[in-house]
């Protein structure tokens, strides 16, 4: 891939990112290619940074971090310095924090000034940007968010809690703007085309709107805030129908590119053994068949010949054509299911865990053996045995049932509701990793080849993304501070503060 072999070569010649990075720098000082523009035209820079399709962003923030969520593995290794062996070098480690923050700011500070900051197209504009920006501070810890100015990037930081609680003030109050936009103008959609998730459906942007504060609220623990979601007259993502579903467009699905083409990315082990144990019937949708199987390759080793290993595995079965998800219908029902379970609504837990598998069956097109599926209470999560390229077996500790275990202890139905979660997000690796740092499920494979010099727990796995040298550079006033909010390190087995103690 040309982008990352530049950014190797950059790397190379200099300790602080150049190139794509300097970009970063130059925000400061001109923000903006474009004075003044139609905020339709604005838009769909923004609305990508949700879910990349743009094939090297793609790569760098969802494919490569999503390693660490159990749907990939990376089947290059780029000189040694991966994700996923835990050591990154420092110009990748910063592009996931860096091209949000370029690909949002710039075009959302243009239409504040377009809309003088009210209006549908600005009540858009900062659900994208509180949608974006929970990716990176998931992934980071504490960001600039409430500090960031019209030009001016290197601000305060806010803590992890104050980042959450300003995205869920965001979305609330633009959620009501666009329902109200919407009821007032019945079948009026002024995004359009340039609206590569709903085509300027605004109903349907407040139903992900009140979806994604149920997901900050369950990540937060904030029951008050779930259930306001939950109980809004806007309505939240409850049908396939309502799926916020990236369109690729005129570009090729990167997934399907990053892995039949490059030959980049091939499916983990950790999910297609899972699957296997569960003989899931969505495996024909997720994976490619090597010898007439399913063959998930494990993540983490240090070095292979990826012409060699690369055919005796998985691939991510997607089409050129396939549309991408950022939150499906299925995630808000497991979302309900955990909140029942924790007495957060009075609803039946047993009843939205099953009707999340079902309507992950229909978003896949499974119609045959799903009520099979969910009624299975003997299958079990498959270990990794016999590896095709001599990669090290194992034997997987969990023991988590498909049928839900009704008279089972809390740990029991928690484990059951995120491993079916997470099979359901699928290939959203970034939100996987998220997940699987909050609950400690699902039983993901620990890396072959721990690079991290000792800073990081292979049991554990990273714990977040570190800043990149350019924040303690050119943030040096404010760079402390975050270090302050952050409570540990600036490394990759800091926690944050919602994830799941030793």
């Amino acid at each position: 891939m040309k982008t990352i072999k530049t950014i190797i070569s950059i790397a190379a010649m200099t300790a602080l990112t150049v190139g794509c990075t300097a970009n970063f720098e130059d925000y400061n000082t001109d923000p903006y290619a474009v004075k003044s523009a139609d905020p339709a035209i604005l838009m769909p820079t923004m609305i990508e940074a949700l879910m990349y399709v743009q094939q090297n962003d793609s790569q760098m923030v969802d494919q490569m971090v999503g390693t660490l969520g159990g749907y990939f593995t990376l089947s290059n290794r780029w000189g040694g310095q991966n994700f996923d062996t835990f050591n990154a070098s420092d110009s990748w480690n910063a592009i996931p924090y860096e091209t949000p923050f370029l690909d949002i700011y710039g075009n959302y500070f243009e239409i504040e000034r377009y809309t003088s900051g009210s209006g549908h197209y600005y009540a858009i504009a900062t659900i994208v940007k509180a949608a974006a920006m929970l990716r990176v501070a998931d992934c980071y810890g504490p960001i600039p968010y409430s500090n960031v100015q019209d030009g001016k990037m290197y601000v305060a930081y806010d803590s992890n809690e104050d980042v959450y609680k300003n995205i869920i003030s965001d979305l609330k109050g633009s959620a009501g703007v666009l329902y109200s936009y919407a009821t007032d103008n019945p079948g009026k959609q002024p995004l359009g085309a340039q609206d590569a998730i709903y085509g300027g459906d605004y109903l349907k942007w407040a139903k992900f709107a009140n979806s994604v504060i149920m997901r900050v609220a369950m990540r937060s623990g904030n029951k008050e805030e779930f259930i306001s979601a939950y109980e809004s007259p806007y309505g939240y993502i409850a049908t396939n129908a309502d799926n916020a579903m990236m369109d690729p467009k005129t570009q090729r699905n990167p997934y399907d590119l990053a892995s039949e083409s490059w030959g980049d990315i091939r499916s983990n082990a950790s999910i297609v053994d899972y699957m296997n144990g569960y003989n899931d019937p969505r495996r024909s949708r997720y994976f490619s068949q090597v010898g007439g199987t399913y063959v998930g390759m494990r993540s983490g080793k240090g070095e292979f010949d990826k012409g060699i290993v690369g055919p005796l595995f998985s691939m991510p079965n997607f089409e050129e054509t396939s549309k991408l998800p950022v939150f499906v219908a299925a995630e808000s029902k497991f979302l309900l299911a955990e909140a029942a379970l924790r007495g957060w609504v009075s609803d039946d837990a047993k009843t939205f865990y099953e009707d999340g598998i079902r309507l992950s069956m229909e978003q896949w097109g499974i119609t045959g053996g799903v009520e099979a599926y969910i009624s299975n209470g003997s299958a079990i999560p498959g270990s990794h045995i016999g590896d095709p390229a001599g990669f090290p077996d194992y034997v997987r500790q969990s023991t988590a049932k498909i049928a839900w275990q009704a008279s089972a202890d809390f740990e029991t139905n928690l484990e059951q509701i995120i491993t079916q979660k997470w099979i359901a997000n699928y290939p959203m690796g970034i939100e996987a990793w998220s997940e699987w740092r909050r609950t400690g499920y699902p039983d993901l494979a620990p890396v072959i080849d721990n690079k991290s010099g000792g800073i990081v727990d292979s049991s554990r796995g990273m714990r977040r993304l570190r800043y990149s040298f350019n924040e303690a550079s050119l943030n040096k006033e404010n760079y402390p501070g975050a270090l302050q909010l952050l409570g540990g390190p600036d490394n990759e087995a800091t926690d944050l503060f919602w994830a799941k103690k030793k």
